[in-house]
């Protein structure tokens, strides 16, 4: 007499994807640990390794359950195979979206590891950009997923592409143009995630601290956040404030009409000394002059370029110019005069 079978024939089918699971678990453990501790690399096997071994194990379990359930209550014309090949493209989804947290979640150190050589700017600049194609491609999956299992016929597709298209031309006109705008930006980087930026025609300036795909995100001096359309960058000029190789030192300042005499010692003093100033571009103009005759006091006016375009070390070096300038007027026994309107208040 045969022995009945105490267990459904399929049953195999669960026990090998619980196999399977623990395999991959192992292994991604055991390359894992043979990684640098804090690599992008061991970080994203690490972080995968939840969703992948899961994903086998569920994706396993429910082609078995639909395997049992049957044609006659599940009607599957492949046989449970969309059950299974369903949770195979979330578990997918599912790992992708980790990962791409992971990279989010400690950006300065990754991007340091992947390019090492880049300036942190561009290095900032990729890693949003591999951000926005992640997200593109894990809608680009879902959606296609969801037609296929929809069953979804060409001729609807089309359908509806024409009428998407109609209503993107007419309804959202705004939302696409930001849009193409957002792309472009990515394009053609007129400015990255950490620029300083100004907009002269809305009077704005700020740090830019995300480029989404319809709107910009900027922190202005209060610390305040604002969002701009993309489509505003597209037909506004644009400062880029981060990218002036040198910045300007433009000093204005004044001695008495009674130190006319000592006026050409003291330009040749500050020459001298503009010339020796290694904080100084030499390649770029270099001037000290008398302009004019003013109200109360003989008008001089200092110019340079800093080294490099760094706004704090221009701030230094102009505060360094500032001191000179009234060490050197008060050596040649000259004196810079109040300001009239001080005098008369007074």
């Amino acid at each position: 007499m045969p022995v009945p079978a105490l267990l459904p024939p399929r049953f195999p089918i669960p026990i090998a994807g619980l196999l399977l699971a623990v395999a991959v678990w192992v292994a991604l453990q055991l390359i894992g640990t043979r990684m640098r501790r804090d690599s992008l690399a061991r970080a994203l096997l690490m972080r995968s390794r939840l969703s992948l071994c899961l994903t086998i194990l569920l994706a396993s379990v429910g082609w078995w359950v639909a395997t049992l359930i049957g044609t006659e209550l599940l009607p599957l014309p492949r046989g449970g195979l969309e059950v299974r090949d369903g949770l195979i493209v979330i578990g997918l989804v599912w790992t992708v979206l980790r990962c791409k947290g992971e990279l989010l979640r400690r950006v300065d150190t990754y991007s340091k590891q992947v390019f090492p050589n880049l300036p942190e700017r561009d290095r900032l600049f990729l890693f949003d950009l591999a951000d926005k194609l992640i997200a593109i491609l894990v809608a680009v999956i879902v959606t296609l997923e969801l037609l296929r299992l929809l069953g979804t016929p060409t001729a609807l597709l089309a359908t509806a592409g024409g009428f998407g298209a109609a209503a993107l031309g007419f309804g959202a006109k705004t939302i696409v143009e930001n849009a193409l705008s957002g792309i472009s930006l990515y394009i053609n980087r007129p400015f990255v995630v950490g620029d300083v930026i100004r907009i002269p025609s809305e009077e704005l300036t700020g740090t830019v601290v995300q480029i989404g795909w319809f709107y910009t995100q900027l922190r202005d001096p209060e610390r305040q956040p604002v969002f701009i359309p993309n489509g505003l960058f597209t037909t506004q000029p644009v400062i880029n404030i981060a990218r002036i190789d040198n910045r300007r030192i433009w000093i204005d300042f004044g001695v008495r009409y009674e130190d006319r005499p000592v006026l050409e010692v003291i330009i040749n003093a500050l020459q001298h000394q503009l010339a020796a100033d290694p904080a100084i571009d030499h390649d770029k103009t270099l001037a000290v002059h008398f302009v004019g005759y003013g109200e109360s006091s003989l008008q001089l006016r200092l110019l340079c370029h800093a080294s490099d375009g760094d706004m704090a070390t221009a701030w230094d070096l102009q505060q360094r110019l500032l001191l000179q300038i009234g060490r050197v007027v008060e050596e040649h026994g000259a004196q810079m005069p109040a300001p009239l309107h001080s005098l008369l208040k007074t």
